[in-house]
């Protein structure tokens, strides 16, 4: 043992004989005040020894010999009592969740059945929220839908469902069903008429039938199922003799659900005994616990737990594990069947007997049915965590074998640790989006996931290439090599960037007079003696002392910020200096938007700089003539850990098509990262310079890995081109015309209807309700 942990357990030793002797809470805690334990003990100093004893670490099993590696102080906390110990343990665990405590997996609440007996006509429905509030629970039960589903199967045996504003009429009225019907305001609803509703609305059940209804319910959440077994098989008779034969095929698959629950009950006995049955199984460190409800002597449901952090005994487990479990459940028993003691059970027994208002007893039973129940449950516990174990197992040995696969039939030079998927997708050439999809040693990683956005289609092209290439484009610009690396590639020519200097303004300013670009983007400005030269607006690229180029940022009087005035030098037109200034100057912009006025031509390759396209022009760039308008946000520019990390291959939901634009991209990048192209038809696996696919066998588990990559990355593209059109199913055209405000188009669409009236009109009709200047941008947009 280290002897730095000999010295903080002498120094803790000191603190600890000075402790309380009272009950309560302790916390282990790290360097960093981070809990990483907590307990309870009926006498704190006594506990607290026990830890920091020269031996104690020695005597732990490797879990707990983790905790002392890290172990630097203890907080404390007195009670009155070992039972509020024991409730403060089980609220600060939840809280903290500490990685030395044995902690619940989910952390979500659980559903319940609420009846609430109090009404003169209860109510049925399923909540998330335990209320004191006299209403009748049941539960917890860990699916909602399936307990949507059990009750609609009750509806269609008992018709116990009545509608919302029946209840609430008749609960107002206090049950008086006569003064409710006088009235006249209650009448037969539309679910009535379907079915979903058994007509309380309508005076057709009574009071007294409505109540043996719900009591019918009542009973079958309590694990009496035979009313419900005696009730359908008169539905099938009736249904049969109707000859609605489907319906009483339903009615047979139902009854046949509960047979099947029926059938777990056998593991019963005369005594009427509620029991709970908690088996606890130990397999390679990890606790699986088996909870086996039992009421009315009959065995009505069962839960598995698998639990996080590690366990050396099973008294350990059920000490941190039953008051955790306990704090959510309303079905309380009158004992709860353990395997082994522990040392706060009868704290336990007390903080039950509080929550259920009668007597729970904890017992450890030695002989008997409970005994054999109790090996029940902890069998089931134990071929549930092999179970477990040897799925996972399984699992792993599946992945393992896939990468091994690729790595073999691909010919890679390494595992492929990291793979990304990529596929496109479009609604008839609108919302055209890519995906990116991860798989980090064979399993997917969600948090690594990103979408595209196409930027450089144009609404109702369809051109799945070109979008591919955006999209690689965009991903791949983030690890081309960094700016560094091409920051020293053109050092090596001789050529360095950075701003601009005074001395060199006039040399700007006479290239910008030769080649005809405008000082300050208007002759006012051009004609004024007194202005300043913006020297300080532009980046340069130089050679020694000779301008190769610049590059410049000017903020107009609307503030709107423009890229412009680039200029390469002759002798670097061909080369990707332009792109480099670019980049160079940008990085500079920490925050806001800058726009561009290009050529479309080179809307690619501004789209590969970060720049995308704009709905509207913002002010000071209104008139750019037959140009394009692209802005680059900052804000999307920031650092992106998934981007900016390279995959060891590229998958491509495609064939070779698809395949020679990836590669294009890839070489335009001279980045050098294995690529494959999945085609659909034959799962035929294509890559570049081969046209012939590779031939992978029917069972490889390769196959299948790349077959579920391509899969996730079509469901992701598709989840995302959906979020868009659903949101822009809610905008207008309208929305895009300039200058035109909530009122104007309120005014247009009170006056003619809809957009396509309103574009068939004249401008004197229009100029009626809007102005010339809307009218003249409503012109351009529809």
């Amino acid at each position: 043992m280290a002897s730095a942990l000999d010295q903080t357990l002498a120094n803790l030793r000191k603190r600890v004989a000075r402790a309380s002797t009272k009950p309560g809470v302790y916390r282990w805690l790290d360097k960093d005040g981070t809990i990483m334990y907590v307990g309870k003990a009926k006498n704190l100093r006594n506990r607290l020894k026990s830890y920091v004893m020269t031996n104690a670490a020695k005597d732990q099993g490797p879990w707990k010999q983790s905790m002392y590696q890290q172990l630097v102080d203890f907080d404390v906390t007195v009670t009155n009592s070992e039972l509020e110990a024991l409730i403060l343990e089980t609220n600060l665990i939840k809280e903290h969740r500490p990685k030395y405590n044995v902690l619940m997996k989910d952390d979500k609440n659980y559903v319940y059945v609420r009846v609430s007996l109090d009404d003169p006509y209860p109510s049925v429905e399923v909540t998330r929220q335990l209320l004191k509030d006299g209403a009748k629970y049941f539960g917890p039960f860990l699916s909602p839908f399936e307990v949507r589903h059990t009750l609609n199967m009750l509806h269609n045996f008992f018709q116990w469902r009545a509608c919302k504003s029946a209840l609430d009429a008749l609960n107002r009225a206090s049950g008086d069903r006569e003064a409710v019907f006088n009235t006249g305001k209650l009448k037969p609803c539309l679910d009535s008429q379907i079915g979903q509703c058994n007509g309380l609305c309508a005076g057709i059940v009574s009071k007294e039938e409505y109540k043996r209804r719900i009591d019918e319910v009542i009973r079958f959440f309590k694990g009496d199922y035979d009313p419900i077994l005696m009730r359908g098989r008169e539905l099938m008779v009736v249904y049969a003799s109707q000859k609605k034969f489907e319906r009483a095929a339903e009615v047979r698959d139902t009854l046949q659900m509960v047979e099947h629950m029926k059938e777990r009950q056998l593991v019963s006995d005369t005594s009427g005994d509620d029991v709970d049955v908690v088996g606890v199984a130990l397999l390679s460190g990890k606790a699986h616990v088996e909870v086996m409800q039992k009421r009315m002597g009959k065995l009505i449901g069962e839960h598995h737990l698998s639990l996080m952090g590690k366990a050396e005994s099973v008294g350990d487990v059920l000490e941190q594990f039953l008051p955790q479990y306990y704090q959510d459940v309303v079905d309380l028993p009158e004992s709860v069947l353990i395997g082994e003691t522990f040392e706060g059970v009868d704290a336990l027994e007390q903080f039950l007997t509080q929550k259920r208002g009668k007597k729970v007893k904890i017992r450890i039973p030695e002989r008997g049915t409970k005994s054999q129940l109790l090996q029940l449950a902890e069998t089931n516990a134990h071929e549930k965590a092999k179970q477990a174990e040897a799925s996972w197992e399984a699992e792993q040995r599946n992945l393992d074998t896939a990468i091994s696969e690729l790595v073999s039939y691909l010919g890679l030079e390494k595992d492929p640790v990291r793979i990304e998927g990529y596929d496109i997708s479009h609604s008839g050439g609108t919302e055209t989006v890519g995906s990116m999809v991860v798989f980090c040693h064979g399993k997917p990683k969600n948090d690594q996931y990103r979408s595209f956005t196409i930027h450089t289609l144009a609404s109702g092209v369809i051109d799945d290439y070109r979008s591919l290439k955006e999209v690689l484009t965009r991903r791949l610009r983030h690890i081309a090599g960094g700016w560094k690396m091409e920051e020293g590639e053109w050092e090596k020519n001789g050529i360095t960037v950075g701003k601009a200097k005074k001395i060199e303004g006039p040399l700007i300013e006479d290239r910008l007079l030769v080649i005809g670009n405008g000082l300050l983007g208007t002759e006012a400005e051009a004609d004024d003696e007194k202005k300043v030269f913006p020297y300080d607006e532009f980046f340069v690229a130089r050679h020694e002392s000779e301008l190769m180029g610049f590059v410049r940022l000017h903020q107009h009087e609307s503030k709107t910020v423009e890229l412009s005035s680039l200029w390469i030098d002759e002798q670097f037109q061909h080369t990707k200096l332009g792109q480099f200034l670019i980049r160079a100057i940008l990085r500079t912009v920490k925050k806001g938007k800058v726009y561009v006025c290009i050529d479309p031509s080179l809307e690619q390759e501004y789209a590969s700089l970060g720049f995308r396209h704009v709905l509207k022009n913002p002010k000071g760039l209104e008139e750019c003539g037959e140009k394009m308008v692209m802005v680059y946000d900052s804000a999307s520019q920031k650092t992106d850990s998934s981007l900016g990390t390279p995959p060891d291959l590229l998958v491509i939901d495609g064939g070779k098509g698809q395949l020679s634009t990836v590669h294009d991209v890839l070489k335009q990048f001279d980045i050098q990262i294995p690529v494959i192209g999945l085609a659909k038809r034959e799962e035929e696996v294509f890559v570049p310079g081969k046209s012939d696919p590779i031939i992978f066998p029917k069972d490889s588990q390769a196959k299948f890995m790349l077959m579920r990559l391509r899969d996730e990355a079509h469901r992701f593209a598709n989840r995302h081109r959906k979020k868009r059109v659903s949101k822009h199913a809610f905008e207008s055209q309208l929305d895009r015309v300039p200058g035109l405000g909530e009122e104007g188009k309120r005014k247009l669409l009170l006056t003619f209807g809809d957009v396509d009236t309103i574009r068939k009109q004249t401008d004197e009709t229009l100029l009626e309700v809007i102005s010339e200047e809307q009218i003249a941008g409503l012109r351009q947009v529809l």
